[in-house]
């Protein structure tokens, strides 16, 4: 079972990945993807692009997300044995 919930941005320069943050709630961590992803696709639409005329599909069109959600297990912290010998 996942603790807890990372939200990812995949760029768009290089291909790179990073965590923007995490979440307890799955559905509030999908919620928060889900107008991130919007919010871009609605900043993305308003500048002109003079390459494409195409129009952008937004983002209830297309598989691809910039922001999605990854959930990992939490690990319980050990302590380290300490020794007392002095190299």
């Amino acid at each position: 079972m996942h603790d807890i919930f990372l939200l990812v941005e995949h760029g768009r320069d290089h291909g790179e990945v990073s965590v923007i943050g995490w979440f307890d709630d799955e559905r509030a961590a999908k919620d928060t993807a889900e107008a991130m992803e919007w919010k871009a696709w609605r900043e993305e639409s308003k500048r002109q692009h003079q390459w494409s005329s195409q129009p952008l599909p937004p983002p209830n069109e297309t598989a691809h997300r910039r922001f999605w959600v990854k959930g990992i297990s939490k690990f319980t912290h050990t302590p380290a044995p300490r020794s007392w010998a002095v190299h």
